[in-house]
This record gives C-alpha cells, structure tokens and sequence, in this order.
C-alpha cells in the first residue's frame, strides 16, 4: 500500500465534528442545555456563552477524523495482531463487578501498516529491514501535516470571545446605570474574560513549545544519524535481552507482555463522610473519592527501528515519556477482592482501610511493535557495549530470506534483501538518550510523529485566540 505524498493538510478552516457515537452524543448533551439556558435570564445566558468552552473542548482536531478512517482501514499484520492485547470492555464477574478494558479508539496506534516481527531479521537488529524500506509512516515518506489554522475548536472559542465581549458591555453599562447594586456582579465578566485568557494562554504555550519542536526538527533517518540532537521516529523492537511481562501488582491474572518501559497504579475508591456547618448546623454528606495506594515504574533499553537501520534507545534516561492512553485497566469491587485467593495467602497487598468501595489497576506501557516517537541526543555507546552481538561482529549468519519466518517472502526473489549484513552498520555504535538542548527539549513519545501531530492545534488556536481573550477582558475594564 503506498502512502507517499498523501494528502493530510487541514488548510484554513477545517469544521471538526465528533468520529464516535460517544462524541455525538457528549456534543448533543452540550448543545441541550445551552438551548435551556437561553431561557434563563440573565445568569442563563451567560452559562450558554460558558458551554461553548466545552463544545470547543470536546471538538476534534483537524486531522483525528482522517487518522481514525484511514486507521481503521489499516489492519495491523496478524503475527502483530497476535502480541495487541483485546480491545473493549469484558465482564468476569457481573455479580462482583470484576471487569477489565482496553481502549477501543487507540490515538497513539500505527496509522499506516506496520512490519510484523516475521519480517523483523532479528540477528542483525540495527541493520536495515530485509526488505530494505522505510517504514510507511516515516515523515520522509509521508511529509509533516499541518493542522487546519481554525477549526471547530476555534470557532467556537471565537464565539466564546464574541459572546462574553457582548455580555460584558452590557452588564457594565447596565451596572453603571442601575440604581441599587443588585447588577454589580456583571462588572466580575471582565476579570473572568482575562482570566480564562490567561489560563488558556498559558496552556497553549507550553502545547506549542512542544509542537514546534515537533514539526519545525526535521526527523533523521536511523541509517544516517550522526552525534548530537536528534529526532526519529520507529518501531519499538527488543534487544537481545527482550523485553519485561509486567505483573500488575503482582498479580498473575494482571499480566501485560512485551513492556520496554511502563506505569501502573493502584487506586481505592472510598467512601468518606463530609461534616460542614452551615448557620451553625451541622451537615453530613458522603463523597466517593479515588486514593493513589501504590505505584511502580520501570524499563529496559529497545531498539527503536525506522526500516533503515536499528537505534538503540534508552528510555529511563527521558523525563518527558508520554505513553498515550492506558495499555489496559482492572477494577473490582471490594467484595471480590477480598474473596480473592491470591490475597488471602499473602501474595498481595490490598488496601482495606476505611469504607472501600473498589478497587483499579491501570497500566500505561510502551510495547514491542509500538509506533515510537523520540526527541532526545545519540551518543556514542560506551566502549564496554560495542563488543555486544551485531555491533561491530561480522560473522556469517546466512541471508535474511534463509532465516526469516515468513514463507511469502521466501517464494518472492524481487523481494529478496540487497542488505549487506556480513559488515556492521555506523547507526549500531550510537544510542540516543533524553537530554535537553537549548532549542528541543527531549521527549519520547508512543505513537509516531503522524499520530502524535494528529492531535495538534494550530499556533492560532493556542496563542492567538486566547491573547485576544484576555486582552478583550481588559478593553472592557479600561474603556466602559
């Protein structure tokens, strides 16, 4: 399937809508109560003009509705397919209220076919795929999109603006107007103005620090990197030592292969009782609140691979990891819990203190196959490493065709390897660690850069509009 030169620009103005049915009906909730509002006066209309901030929140980017299409009309290969866990909910215990979910609308997933580890040639990681290509959702096959200058999100901050401008004017004027005070709270409009400018401001730089360094860095072919700063973009392979079988707080039935680097925690719902005084009664009321008990991190080194050659990456080394959305979560009642065998006998250790309602494990993780995106500095390897298997050996391991698993390949001489694996490869001698420099700070990222600027605003929607936000705020102050 060729993809060079796909068309994936937003343009000018883009009209975003929701891609799942949860979008549609999250935006028809919206739009139901800002009609209702509308016969609330005053304090009913301003609450519609607020309800645009969430219609702009819930608003998708100018390029998620093409990514999930062509997502979808993308399977990935079935010895990849093999390793993904399940997508969906599934109940084990309705009665228990055990049940376990992996996401269904995977942001941070290949785009575009993705090799399979039958056409992975394992005995020279660093060298370049037998099939000598590039890796279809490289950026040097695909180029870097750009999101649409306005979209729905914009739009309807725009109206946003244009409705509190209107607002405040007149609740000022009306103010000064007025006789009693009863309509000095429309003089806080202003100041709320700015400071929703402001936030939203500040938000949007440091969204867009890291999105230019994302677009403007131009992404290096693994085969050709050299010392210094560097972006590329891959697939996460394992090194010769593999790969870590996460047990998810030790549980075996909590087991997620293949991490290169993960995350989970272990959260209790509790039932807590509130006590207020209100004119000197006093008030009981109950909240459930979620409580952080335990949480564990850890890694191993992988090689990111673009087709070209092999990258042996260290992720411990970068602060800023961002694995998407969660790998898979657990929940269960405190009832089956404490029901169940494995703690019972001691193996585990579950939170039992004050009225637990449930219980969740969630896991983020980076696995073998993922799409990976990395900003960071390669570096020569330490000298002790360079003596590792397929770095600097040059023995003789036969021809890729002769090793690989995959019997197509086998029958297909135009599809035969012009690689030469029987010398090493410069790429092999580097390994790229997260270090900042002055002008890119370093990041590793799940997804590839396609998948990850999907989700990106434009300079416009994340400076622009928010500027002219607060400093509408504080026209109204100086000049009514």
């Amino acid at each position: 399937m060729g993809v060079k030169g796909v068309e994936l620009g937003g343009g000018f103005f883009k009209f975003t809508k929701p891609y799942t049915w949860q979008g549609w009906l999250t935006w028809a909730a919206v739009v139901v109560f800002m009609i209702l509002g509308l016969f609330q006066q005053p304090q009913g209309y301003i609450i519609s003009v607020f309800l645009l901030v969430f219609l702009a929140v819930l608003s998708p980017t100018s390029l998620e509705a093409e990514l999930h299409r062509r997502r979808k009309a993308s399977p990935l290969p079935e010895d990849l397919e093999a390793q993904a866990l399940i997508s969906g909910a599934s109940v084990s215990d309705w009665f228990y209220g055990r049940r376990s979910c992996v996401p269904i609308n995977d942001k941070n997933s290949w785009v575009f076919p993705a090799p399979g580890p039958k056409s992975w040639f394992m005995h020279r990681p660093y060298h370049p795929d037998p099939s000598n290509e590039v890796l279809p959702e490289h950026p040097s096959e695909i180029g870097t999109p750009m999101p649409a200058t306005i979209s729905s999100y914009g739009l309807f901050f725009l109206m946003f603006l244009c409705g509190m401008f209107a607002l405040g004017g007149l609740g000022i004027t009306a103010s000064k107007n007025s006789a009693t005070t009863s309509d000095d709270t429309m003089l806080l409009l202003p100041y709320i103005i700015i400071a929703v400018g402001v936030i939203w401001l500040g938000l949007g730089y440091r969204a867009q620090r890291h999105q230019t360094a994302m677009i403007d860095t131009t992404t290096s072919l693994v085969r050709f990197v050299s010392p210094g700063p560097t972006e590329v973009v891959g697939q996460v392979r394992p090194t010769f030592s593999g790969a870590i079988d996460v047990l998810v707080d030790g549980h075996p039935d909590r087991m997620v292969p293949g991490c290169v680097s993960y995350t989970w925690t272990y959260e209790v719902l509790v039932r807590e009782r509130k006590v207020t005084y209100h004119k000197g009664r006093e008030q009981v009321r109950t909240e459930e609140v979620w409580h952080t008990i335990r949480e564990q991190n850890g890694s191993v080194p992988f090689i990111l691979h673009d087709g070209s050659g092999g990258l042996y990456t260290r992720p411990s080394t970068f602060k800023s990891q961002d694995w998407g959305e969660f790998a898979k979560k657990w929940e269960t009642s405190n009832r089956n819990a404490l029901g169940d065998a494995y703690w019972r006998i001691g193996h585990g250790r579950l939170h039992q203190r004050g009225d637990v309602v449930r219980h969740k494990w969630t896991i983020h993780a980076l696995r073998i196959g993922d799409p990976v995106y990395a900003l960071g500095v390669a570096e020569k390897r330490p000298d002790a490493e360079l003596n590792w298997p397929g770095i600097t050996d040059v023995s003789e391991v036969g021809s890729p065709a002769a090793w690989s698993l995959d019997e197509s390949k086998k029958s297909s001489p135009q599809k035969r390897s012009e690689v030469n694996y029987k010398h090493p490869v410069n790429n092999a001698r580097f390994h790229l660690i997260g270090q900042d420099t002055p002008r890119m700070p370093a990041m590793i990222k799940r997804g590839t850069e396609l998948s990850n600027i999907g989700r990106f605003r434009s300079r416009t929607e994340l400076l622009f509009i928010p500027f002219a936000t607060a400093l509408s705020g504080v026209f109204l102050i100086l000049f009514l």
